[in-house]
């Protein structure tokens, strides 16, 4: 089984039992939560504690600690999935998954959305006052609907990227010029002699041969 077909599974796995879970065993789940400040995204480090007291107050209290379990069992999957990814890349020493390109723009796109998030946060904040507490943002399906894909979605990524940074420390630290040439080549067929990855590799190559 090839690494990105056991992360695949992983994520899938994840998925479908926490949507069993939630959607089956959860009640009243469309109804809005009364006096709920809006937020942007469950990875915000405030925002499980805002929706589970909502929850609470409103005496969902197994909603609440469903979501709260939820949340913290998504963070810990993104976590586990990229320190196994590293750690995959580093000891079978394989082949890149995403490329580097790809794993930069990801990167790029990642780190570009959780700015507007932040902005987007600090905005809803200060105008917390003027905003109804209820509605469609204050229904605890939507924030489980919309948690459980994010989240393996991102494991997922988190995994592939990390695999690919594996790669790359391993044959920095190592070094052999022989693999080094081999992985320039092989990164020239696969992702194009312009790409990012077959220009870093070549560069290293150098270096270790005049080294």
């Amino acid at each position: 089984m090839s690494f990105r077909t056991a992360i695949t599974l992983i994520v899938c796995g994840y998925a479908l039992l926490a949507a069993v879970l939630v959607f089956g065993a959860g009640h009243d789940l469309w109804r809005p939560v009364s006096h709920y400040t809006p937020q942007v995204s469950w990875l915000f480090p405030n925002t499980t504690a805002v929706r589970t007291a909502a929850l609470s107050a409103d005496g969902a209290f197994g909603t609440a600690g469903m979501y709260a379990l939820l949340a913290a069992v998504s963070l810990g999957l993104i976590a586990a999935l990229a320190a196994g990814g590293f750690a995959w890349g580093v000891l079978f020493k394989s082949e890149t998954e995403l490329g580097l390109d790809k794993a930069v723009s990801y990167a790029t796109i990642l780190a570009l959305l959780y700015a507007v998030g932040k902005t987007t946060e600090v905005l809803m904040h200060a105008l917390a006052a003027n905003m109804p507490s209820g509605g469609i943002q204050a229904m605890p399906g939507l924030w489980f609907a919309t948690l459980i894909p994010s989240a393996a979605i991102l494991s997922r990524l988190a995994a592939l990227v990390a695999h690919d940074l594996g790669v790359f420390v391993v044959l920095a630290v190592e070094g052999e010029p022989a693999a080094l040439s081999a992985f320039a080549a092989r990164s020239e067929e696969r992702r194009g002699a312009d790409s990012l990855e077959a220009k870093l590799a070549r560069r290293m190559t150098r270096l270790r041969k005049t080294a």
